[in-house]
């Protein structure tokens, strides 16, 4: 009887053991936190009742209060892709329409070209607003994407394109130039120049030449990035040689452009990417990680600004005089460069981006050189940000991205319908004296140069600031096993491995223990059940109760027995 007694102790203190191991296990689960209530960015109001998509989820701590809810979801998408979140919806109200322009065309092929779209390309894109006339002003936009990739109808050009026509009441013309290597500097600027000149002659309608003869129609033009630097040197083009046109632009606006085809201004360094990685975790688990600077190019500094570089010499056909030439490269354009003829211009560009000195240093000689400037840097954005307006699919706009297309529509708008900017600087000397009397002067042509309008803005409608850093799903909803294998996949091998090892281990050990505790409570329950059942059946003979085989004792253990399986169920 020995060594049941003792396998009975066993089994007691296994049990003990899996149980104080359970609550364990249970004390140790993530605090899941209260649920969050979702402010909006541009509303005061509570959205109690809307969702999130699962991708932006917030994770309900409040420990770190930095970004709004649609820039806090931005970030933590891009930063794990780059290609990810533009703007999907077209504009209400606006019509398109395409062209393919006599002689304007080209191939995109394997050995010629990187982009997706192959085959014949060179198809221009029309948006209209709604009421577009012949007479209707004019806007040509060029996109962005490295000179290498992009169309008129890829990378939410589309989307934006009838964005612009709708805030700046303009048709807005996208071309399909030849990418990089089947085009270059050269070819690209000629493709611009070619393309704004037959604008400038055609409207978006048959016989509006005719029509107008020789009234000519406000002109725009626009671009991104890379397109915003052909654009640059479109505008510079045509102040010295403003017989290619024939009439003034009207205006210019640029979103994040690439002038410096050098690639080091300092901010290559003082915005390169980070990830700041605390000890800590947040009350919800997740951890203490922030990012900062520009999420979209996120090599250290001497890759980021040499994929920059070869990148910039692709573009110029190898000829590395070009990187500093003041029409190729604009960024080195001098004040006198932008003396003349030249229209009023507009930057929206981001503070974090590795090309803000791009925007920042043209802005400054353009308005020396005599141009009316204005120029808005936006806290916290990232390279072109006006095509995430949408807000990255969190259900709510990104207020940077939305504000800057409405600017650039009231800039557009300001100058074909009232013939001037919204807004500009007045200088003055002391006690209201002259310009030439400030501290500026030194500076200055007397009587030409300006400042630019400059503002920096921060997004200003956010009531409750929300974490920035690694989102992950909301501890309110379902911790799924696939939710647990997407964590794992993320960790290096050298703890994954060692992780599955030792729980398989565990699992195996801990199986072989409940297995016996069960085969052995089973054994016991199903035994003194049988003995309870046969006192029932002898309940009405005259056996007397001392000859029964079942005691009070035996009743006791049935009970015991029972419960244990209950526990295990339970583990």
């Amino acid at each position: 009887m020995q060594p049941k007694s003792g396998r009975r102790g066993g089994s007691s203190m296994l049990l003990l053991v899996l149980l104080a191991t359970s609550c364990l296990l249970g004390s140790a689960k993530p605090s899941r936190g209260r649920p969050r209530t979702v402010r909006s960015v541009l509303l005061a109001s509570d959205l109690a009742g809307r969702t999130e998509p699962e991708e932006c989820k917030l994770s309900g701590h409040k420990d770190l209060h930095l970004l709004s809810p649609a820039t806090a979801c931005c970030y933590g998408k891009i930063v794990k892709n780059t290609s990810c979140c533009m703007d999907q919806q077209i504009a209400p109200g606006v019509t398109r329409k395409t062209l393919q322009r006599k002689g304007m065309h080209w191939n995109c092929t394997e050995e010629n070209c990187w982009d997706t779209v192959q085959g014949p390309r060179g198809r221009d894109s029309f948006w209209l607003p709604e009421g577009a006339t012949c007479s209707t002003p004019r806007t040509l936009y060029t996109h962005g994407g490295s000179w290498m990739y992009g169309s008129p109808d890829t990378d939410s050009y589309a989307q934006l394109g009838s964005r612009l026509a709708k805030v700046t009441g303009t048709v807005v013309m996208l071309t399909d130039y030849p990418l990089v290597p089947a085009g270059n500097y050269s070819s690209i600027l000629q493709w611009a120049i070619d393309a704004l000149q037959w604008l400038s002659l055609n409207g978006p309608f048959e016989g509006c030449d005719e029509e107008h003869g020789a009234k000519r129609v406000p002109l725009f033009v626009g671009g991104d990035s890379s397109g915003g630097g052909t654009t640059m040197s479109l505008v510079l083009t045509l102040a010295k040689r403003p017989q290619l046109l024939g009439q003034k632009l009207a205006g210019a606006f640029f979103f994040s452009p690439w002038t410096n085809l050098m690639c080091n201004t300092p901010e290559y360094y003082s915005n390169a990417f980070s990830k700041i990685q605390g000890s800590g975790k947040f009350q919800d688990d997740s951890k203490l990680t922030m990012y900062t600077g520009d999420i979209l190019f996120q090599e250290v500094t001497p890759e980021n600004a040499d994929a920059f570089n070869g990148n910039a010499v692709d573009y110029l056909g190898g000829d590395f005089e070009l990187q500093t030439d003041p029409i190729a490269s604009p960024f080195f354009a001098q004040p006198a460069d932008f003396a003349g003829s030249l229209p009023p211009l507009y930057f929206a560009v981001g503070a974090s981006e590795s090309i803000l000195g791009d925007s920042v240093r043209v802005a400054q000689h353009a308005a020396q050189g005599g141009c009316d400037v204005i120029l808005e840097v936006y806290h916290g954005m990232w390279h072109v940000f006006p095509m995430y307006s949408e807000g990255c699919g969190l259900g709510e706009p990104l207020w940077a991205g939305a504000y800057a297309i409405n600017q650039t529509g009231l800039f557009v708008r300001h100058i074909h319908e009232q013939g001037r900017l919204p807004y500009k600087l007045k200088v003055e000397g002391p006690n209201g004296g002259p310009p030439e009397s400030s501290i500026l002067a030194k500076f200055w042509q007397p009587s030409v140069s300006k400042v630019p309008f400059f503002r920096y803005l921060y997004d200003p409608n956010v009531r409750h600031f929300s974490k920035v850093g690694e989102l992950l799903p909301n501890r309110d909803a379902t911790y799924s096993y696939k939710d647990i294998m997407k964590d794992l996949a993320k960790q290096s091998p050298w703890i994954v491995l060692p992780s599955l090892t030792g729980a398989a281990v565990t699992i195996f050990v801990m199986g072989f223990c409940l297995g016996g505790l069960t085969e052995f409570g089973g054994e016991r329950t199903v035994a003194v059940g049988a003995r309870v059942l046969q006192v029932g059946e002898l309940g009405g003979s005259s056996v007397p109760l001392a000859n029964t085989v079942c005691t009070t004792k035996d009743l006791l253990q049935f009970i015991k027995a029972i419960y244990v399986l209950y526990i295990l169920l339970a583990i």
